[in-house]
C-alpha cells in the first residue's frame, strides 16, 4: 500500500485565506490517482458562535451553513474524481467547550457524509473513557497507554496507533485486491447527546 500524505500543519476549513483546502482538494483530485481519500479536520476549526461563553443559536446556524459548503465541496470533488471518502470524525479533548465544538463539527461532518455518499468514522468512544476524557486507553496491543499529547487535543504516537488500528479494515477493502469484498461497517456514532456536550 502507497500512503499519499497531503496534511497541512495549523490548517483547516475555516480559514480558507491561509489555506485553502477546497482549492487544494479539487487540485489534487486531478493529479491524484487514489483508492480512497482519508479525510480528518476539526483542532483548527472551532466555531466561533459563542456569546459570553454560550453557543448562539443565530451564530451557529450561520457557521453551519458555511462550513457544511466547504466540507460539502471536498466530499463532491473526491467523489466526481471517483475517490471514496471516508472522513474520520474528531476525538473528545480535554477542554469540555473545546470538546463540545468538536462535537459540533462532527455533527456536521456526519451529516454531510450520509448527504454525500461519504463515510463517517467517529473517533469519540473510541478515546474516551465511558464519555468522559481520559489522556490514557486500550493500546493497540489491549495494554494501556498514553493516547493523548499534553496538550489534551492531540494524540501520541500511541493514540495515532490505534486510529490507524480503526481505519485499517476501512481502507484495506479499497484497494484493488479487496474490490470484490463488502465493506465493513464503521464503528458506531456516538448518541446525539454525546454530540452536544
Amino acid at each position: 500500500m502507497r500512503v499519499l500524505d497531503h496534511s497541512k500543519i495549523s490548517t483547516g476549513l475555516v480559514s480558507v485565506s491561509f489555506y485553502n483546502w477546497p482549492d487544494e482538494v479539487h487540485k489534487l483530485a486531478a493529479t491524484e490517482h487514489a483508492d480512497v481519500a482519508v479525510v480528518m479536520f476539526g483542532a483548527n476549526d472551532r466555531p466561533p458562535v459563542r456569546v459570553h461563553g454560550a453557543v448562539d443559536p443565530a451564530q451557529l446556524a450561520n457557521f453551519t451553513k458555511i462550513y457544511s459548503a466547504r466540507v460539502r465541496d471536498i466530499m463532491t470533488t473526491l467523489k466526481n474524481a471517483h475517490i471514496p471518502v471516508i472522513w474520520v470524525g474528531h476525538p473528545m479533548v480535554r477542554d469540555e467547550e473545546f470538546s463540545a465544538d468538536m462535537a459540533i463539527l462532527n455533527t456536521i461532518f456526519q451529516d454531510q457524509a450520509a448527504r454525500n455518499g461519504a463515510q463517517f468514522v467517529p473517533l469519540w468512544t473510541a478515546f474516551s473513557d465511558n464519555g468522559h476524557f481520559s489522556a490514557y486507553g486500550e493500546g493497540v496491543d489491549g495494554s494501556k497507554v498514553r493516547l493523548r499529547a499534553d496538550d489534551g487535543v492531540h494524540l501520541t504516537p500511541s493514540g495515532y496507533q490505534k486510529a490507524a488500528k480503526i481505519l485499517e479494515p476501512l481502507i484495506a477493502c479499497y484497494q484493488p485486491d479487496a474490490a470484490q469484498k463488502s465493506k465493513p461497517a464503521a464503528p458506531s456514532a456516538p448518541a446525539p447527546s454525546s454530540a452536544t456536550q
